[in-house]
């Protein structure tokens, strides 16, 4: 199935993670990363862009993509529709409490940058993810969201010494999709599960994918060792393309609490890339089905020099995977994988 491997870096700093990854109108290839502190989250986190105009070969110096406020900047999600690409920004005072999103809009190639406030039904505690188009044309946009409360926000500030968003005691993580009819003029909420955080915290970072019937597929991941129900991925389906889901349920794919990536390829073929291993982020595989996710038929290590692979974002064109992925929080590498 695999035919190459290419692998290029892109930038190594004291901090460098959750790289994500477009290609934009003229053709170029588009980098946002979290750079800056040595930690995430850290009030010295920023947001860069990164550009290749030579399919990933070279890469440009990085570039803020956020105007320097004093607050820390995260971006969950990449999107390119024709000229116009969006940045999911989540910002905040250093440890996720104070936690905003918004929209930050380019419309030429990534090199100018303008504030389109909150995305649709969530100013803040959430995090936007991949989305994908299904084939009754609705597009579906995953997120994660948390309901913090006014009430455990200000305890936080009053009795805590570590003023952390996970001390405010956040009862679970909801995973869903915002679903648009109209091309993205307007969309409704739908939740697709919600995961318990009794036991810690929880990113589950969904990733999406329709199957050959157009059932939809959400992979998520979760914190924790198997007693505590972690060391696999889940996954929950919609069978009305993201209207209603079912219940979530615990899949045999091992994971360590890494976020997972799907990806569409063609003649129905699925691909996911990750690492399936229970407790170590490392090798990186790149699995295949073309039996709508029943089995894997083929298993390919891209990577398994150890350490630590996490947050893989790309997108497949013309036989070709392409993504990017951070290695041990410091390191940002591009990878083209040619099938």
């Amino acid at each position: 199935m695999v035919k190459n491997i290419r692998i290029r870096q892109i930038y190594t700093d004291t901090l460098s993670c959750e790289p994500l990854l477009e290609k934009t109108a003229s053709g170029e290839l588009l980098c946002i990363c979290q750079c800056g502190g040595t930690r995430e989250p850290d009030i010295r986190n920023r947001e860069y862009a990164f550009h290749s105009k030579d399919d990933g070969e070279t890469w440009s110096e990085k570039e803020s993509i956020y105007p320097e406020d004093g607050q820390a900047v995260y971006c969950t999600e990449l999107t390119a529709d024709g000229d116009e690409i969006t940045a999911y920004l989540t910002v905040h005072s250093g440890r996720f409490l104070d936690w905003k999103c918004l929209m930050m809009k380019s419309f030429d190639n990534g090199y100018t940058w303008k504030n389109f406030g909150s995305p649709p039904h969530f100013p803040e505690y959430t995090f936007i993810r991949t989305p994908i188009k299904a084939s009754d044309g609705a597009i579906l946009i995953p997120y994660q969201t948390y309901p913090v409360t006014k009430e455990g926000h200000d305890r936080v500030l009053r009795e805590e010494d570590d003023k952390t968003i996970w001390r405010v005691g956040v009862p679970y993580c909801e995973a869903g999709v915002l679903r648009s009819k109209d091309g993205g003029k307007h969309y409704q909420r739908h939740m697709a599960c919600r995961m318990d955080m009794s036991n810690g915290w929880i990113w589950n970072e969904p990733t999406l994918v329709e199957l050959s019937g157009g059932t939809i597929v959400m992979l998520l991941r979760k914190y924790g060792n198997s007693k505590m129900g972690g060391g696999f991925l889940y996954r929950c389906e919609s069978k009305d393309f993201g209207e209603t889901w079912s219940d979530i349920y615990r899949t045999d794919i091992p994971n360590p609490s890494n976020k997972p990536r799907l990806f569409q390829l063609d003649n129905g073929r699925i691909g996911l890339i990750h690492t399936p291993d229970s407790a170590n982020r490392y090798p990186l595989q790149l699995w295949i089905s073309d039996d709508d996710m029943k089995t894997w038929s083929n298993k390919t290590t891209l990577a398994d020099f150890p350490g630590s692979y996490n947050y893989t974002d790309g997108f497949y064109e013309d036989g070709h995977i392409k993504f990017v992925i951070e290695h041990n929080r410091h390191t940002i590498l591009f990878f083209d994988v040619t099938l």
